[in-house]
């Protein structure tokens, strides 16, 4: 086997509803970003004899996952070749905003060398999840299942993924809270909530999960043409998840000014999306 030129582009994603508590098995509802995505180009038509990287900043991680990826497949009797030629990355994925940008990167690769190996759909998607261990600790896998999607899906990690086919989408609009945070930092939080507070915990876990059901009804029901149903079921959702947020204390000042200011402006509800502590802030609209 040869490695040849390749190309690839996949979205970020956002999270409706479902953050942290699909690590204890609730249910998630995920979409792939409108916007925003990262591209991998390959060209091994090079007189180098080793793999260059653009840009150079990030030749260490990827040379780092690669050979992570070598050591997985070798425990399936595969090879991989180390690749000679340019690898060129570009994304518009803010790192530490809750978007995607480290599953974006995981997949991206993964396409990359599935296309060398022949590894199909469930086996890249299985080593872009067990890469993306390498950023967030123990990877719930649906970040990696979104973006791989490319459409909106409920997803659980007993089950994978449920695709929810809808064609229309009500108004979501994304605001940039200016803050980063670390995915495992805010896991890490959670737990310590959870350790701390069992009960409550579990209540606030179940409140997740129930917002999660409502989002999926919102959705189907937005795209049946019952606006005004779905539109109520998508925003309740989102108060429900937020609230989440905010009992494990993920919502910091700044977040919580924006989401209050946004409300003002007359969305319909607002949360942080992702692991919290920062990033992005979505907005429901009529």
């Amino acid at each position: 086997m040869e490695w040849v030129k390749f190309q690839t582009r996949v979205p970020g994603k956002w999270v409706l509803a479902g953050e942290h508590s699909v690590l204890k098995g609730a249910a998630a509802v995920a979409l792939p970003h409108p916007e925003l995505g990262l591209s991998l180009v390959f060209d091994p038509h090079s007189s180098s004899d080793v793999l260059s990287v653009s840009p150079p900043e990030a030749n260490a991680i990827l040379n780092e996952l690669l050979g992570s990826m070598g050591e997985n497949v070798k425990s399936q009797g595969l090879s991989l070749k180390q690749p000679q030629g340019k690898v060129q990355i570009e994304s518009t994925i803010p790192v530490g905003a809750g978007l995607g940008s480290s599953a974006a990167l995981c997949v991206a690769l993964t396409q990359w060398v599935s296309s060398f190996l022949g590894l199909d759909d469930h086996k890249a998607i299985e080593l872009a999840t067990r890469l993306e261990d390498r950023f967030h600790g123990k990877s719930s896998g649906m970040d990696v299942a979104v973006i791989s999607a490319r459409q909106p899906i409920a997803y659980t990690m007993a089950h994978g993924i449920r695709p929810i086919s809808v064609k229309h989408l009500p108004k979501f609009t994304f605001h940039d809270t200016g803050l980063r945070s670390s995915t495992r930092t805010c896991i890490e939080r959670v737990e310590k909530f959870r350790h701390d507070l069992p009960q409550v915990a579990a209540l606030v876990d179940s409140r997740m999960e129930s917002a999660s059901q409502s989002a999926v009804e919102g959705l189907a029901a937005f795209d049946a043409g019952k606006r005004t149903q779905g539109l109520h079921l998508i925003a309740d959702a989102m108060r429900n998840a937020r609230e989440c947020f905010y009992s494990w204390e993920l919502v910091p000042g700044e977040a919580q000014r924006l989401e209050e200011s946004l409300l003002k402006q007359g969305a319909l509800a607002v949360k942080i999306t992702g692991a919290g502590g920062g990033g992005m802030v979505v907005a429901l609209w009529d």
